[in-house]
């Protein structure tokens, strides 16, 4: 008879057997690229994109060959460095112009803009990078994975923390025991760091000649420029960002939902600071609590904080840490037997206190490794070129990312319903208890169909 950790085990390697002949259904139509060598083309240089000019652009088997930016001076550092590359403002444009001659699509854009242009990139049969969150609605990322499986492209989500060794070595220390069952989650962070709150609509200003506004809006309903929009602070806006948490929840909670198979939260319960139908609260927190075989009693409880806010008390962990504003980014998972830290990203993971960590450390109690570790860890953009490279499906493809991403945006769900627990069903895509929330499953505003590569549909 198998114990749950025992089961565990199995479960991880018929994941890991599933994915891989998965990876390779998807490698027959997906074949590795001619001449070895990947044509990539990124939308939106600027800002976060430049991460993704610079690591891929440093690959000897990467070509950029055509770069999409609405915004002139955020691109200027990437056109300046690539002068040969060609530009455009309108991805469609390009994508058409320059269909033959691309592979592969990095979307590094604004949340609102991803799930427009990964659809009509993977409709042409292009691989694509996109980075994180996946979208801005669960329908959204739901319609995401279905199109990359109906397209049969190679995917990755931009969550680098995946890719880190973090959440394996988590799930290493708990399948040999050291951990015991899970008890409760606890992260918090800093974010926001751009204005969210209770902010009114601010006055239309003109509109810069070196950036295209309405390309920029592109899915989203009108509303006058204002440079306190863009081109960073839209994170906090909720017609283009997803705010604090649906930010930076896919980098947190990757390392506890990779590491227990945590799955979806069967309650979730959340509250805020004031906000409104323009902007993300300043600061909320919630509690997601997983019906899951790792937890003590069958169940885990997830406990998430930001923009300032922080538990009161953690096992193992003393008040005077959690209370010290230079750890404004931190996750701590309780165990019985032990509690365990790491950071956003997965790094510096280690058990708690430092003390203990020595102990087991210098008593040979760390299991080995034995989870296989990313091609390159910390990098996103390199692990999908090589996995374009070599025709194989990434570890953080959608198949993965969709319902990742799902968890974290029902947490931005729960604060829109305070103090409500939400009974949420992902099979019917619906609030059991509350079907008033089940309107924030889907976007808030109507698609510009000009902007959709195919008519939306949705299959359970």
């Amino acid at each position: 008879m198998f114990n749950r950790r025992q089961f565990l085990k199995n479960s991880a390697l018929m994941g890991s057997a599933a994915m891989l002949m998965n990876s390779n259904v998807m490698a027959k139509q997906a074949k590795p690229c001619e001449n070895g060598k990947l044509n990539v083309a990124i939308v939106g240089v600027g800002g976060r994109g430049g991460s993704a000019v610079k690591a891929l652009g440093d690959m000897k088997n990467v070509k950029l060959v055509a770069f999409c930016d609405v915004d002139d001076v955020r691109a200027a550092k990437a056109y300046k460095q690539y002068p040969t590359v060609p530009r455009y403002r309108d991805y469609r444009v390009m994508l058409d112009k320059m269909d033959k001659q691309i592979d592969a699509v990095a979307v590094c854009t604004p949340d609102h803009m991803h799930y427009p242009i990964a659809t009509w990139a993977m409709s042409k049969g292009k691989h694509v990078f996109c980075e994180k969150p996946l979208a801005r609605t669960i329908w959204e990322t739901r319609e995401m994975k279905r199109l990359a499986n109906k397209y049969g492209v190679i995917t990755q989500m931009g969550n680098q923390g995946h890719t880190n060794e973090g959440w394996r070595i988590i799930k290493e220390w708990y399948q040999a025991d050291l951990l015991g069952d899970i008890e409760d989650i606890y992260i918090w962070t800093n974010r926001p760091i751009w204005p969210q709150g209770n902010l009114a609509v601010p006055p239309a200003q003109p509109v810069p000649s070196t950036l295209d506004y309405k390309l920029w809006l592109g899915v989203a309903p009108y509303q006058p420029y204002n440079s306190a929009i863009l081109p960073f602070k839209w994170r906090g806006m909720r017609n283009y960002g997803t705010g604090a948490a649906g930010d930076m929840a896919c980098h947190f909670l990757d390392v506890p939902y990779s590491a227990f198979d945590l799955g979806c939260p069967t309650e979730i319960v959340g509250n805020s600071s004031p906000f409104n139908a323009y902007s993300w609260p300043k600061e909320a927190s919630t509690v997601m609590t997983f019906n899951n075989m790792c937890g003590k009693n069958g169940k885990i409880k997830l406990h998430w904080y930001d923009g300032g806010r922080k538990p009161k008390a953690i096992k193992r962990v003393d008040k005077s840490f959690i209370d010290d504003p230079r750890n404004a980014n931190c996750t701590f998972i309780v165990g019985t037997k032990e509690t365990v830290y790491t950071n956003e990203y997965g790094v510096g993971t280690r058990i708690w206190p430092n003390a203990r960590m020595k102990e087991l450390a210098k008593s040979g109690a760390l299991p080995k490794k034995t989870i296989a570790r990313s091609i390159a860890p910390n990098n996103p953009h390199k692990e999908w070129a090589e996995c374009c490279l070599a025709g194989k499906q990434s570890m953080a493809n959608f198949d993965y990312a969709a319902p990742f991403t799902e968890m974290a945006l029902l947490g931005m769900i729960a604060i829109c319903t305070p103090e409500i627990p939400l009974v949420y069903s992902p099979k019917s895509l619906e609030f059991l208890n509350y079907p008033e929330a089940n309107k924030y499953i889907r976007s808030l505003y109507a698609y510009n169909k000009e902007f959709i590569a195919e008519e939306p549909m949705f299959v359970f």
